[in-house]
């Protein structure tokens, strides 16, 4: 910035800064960057700003450096990159948890069914036995009876 520029070179500086501070912060209001995190260069600072990156090449080479600085460091996108690794190890443990709850799940189903199984086996057995008792002595077969 050692010349003195024109108010059009002035204002298309002032648009690509703006624009590289929008995709710094990760907020670009270009449709092919709302709501998504963008990799700073040139062209995509260039469409944020709505200008032609040609004279980032040739009139703002300051703000070609800036563009490089950005690109090169912390931003939405590698912390980005770093929750996606979080959410895979978060998903593997998730998977770990539902595949030993489905076996819990088999196993007890397992232990009920023989449970209930041996709960109306029981409930067999003492139908039987009340019946028995409802009908009396005489209903026993008995050893003294027989003629």
């Amino acid at each position: 910035m050692s010349e003195p520029r024109s108010p059009s070179a002035t204002s298309a500086a002032r648009a690509y800064r703006a624009a590289l501070a929008r995709l710094v912060r990760g907020e670009g209001r270009h449709p092919d960057h709302q709501g998504r995190i963008v990799r700073i260069s040139p062209a995509s600072v260039a469409r944020e700003a709505g200008k032609s990156r040609n004279p980032l090449y040739t009139t703002h080479r300051d703000i070609l450096d800036e563009i490089e600085a950005a690109a090169e460091g912390p931003g939405p996108s590698k912390d980005l990159a770093e929750k996606v690794r979080e959410l895979e190890a978060e998903i593997a443990l998730l998977r770990a948890d539902a595949k030993r709850h489905a076996e819990e799940k088999r196993s007890l189903a397992s232990q009920n069914l023989a449970l209930l199984h041996r709960a109306r086996t029981v409930e067999g057995q003492l139908a039987s036995v009340q019946r028995r008792a409802a009908l009396g002595p005489a209903a026993e077969p008995s050893a003294t009876r027989r003629r």
